[in-house]
C-alpha cells in the first residue's frame, strides 16, 4: 500500500490563488505587511489563530497550507 501524500500550498500562492495582494490581505487580517511578509517566506511560523485566518480569508483547508519555517 502507497502512501497518499497530501499536497500543501504556500501562503503566497493561497493568497494569490485567492486573488489578494500582500496589502489587502494584511488588512482584512489586521496585520502588518512585514509579518504577513514572515508567515509567506517562512522566517516565522503563524500562529494556529492566524492560520485559522488565513485558511478562512483564502478559502482553503487549514491542512493544506504549508506552513513550515525554513532557516
Amino acid at each position: 500500500m502507497e502512501d497518499e501524500k497530501t499536497l500543501k500550498w504556500s501562503l503566497a500562492a493561497c493568497r494569490v490563488n485567492a486573488q489578494m495582494t500582500q496589502l489587502e490581505a494584511s488588512e482584512k487580517l489586521h496585520m502588518s505587511i512585514a509579518t504577513l511578509n514572515g508567515h509567506e517566506n517562512e522566517k516565522v511560523k503563524p500562529s494556529y489563530a492566524q492560520l485559522m485566518a488565513y485558511s478562512q480569508l483564502y478559502g482553503v483547508p487549514i491542512g493544506i497550507i504549508d506552513c513550515e519555517t525554513r532557516n
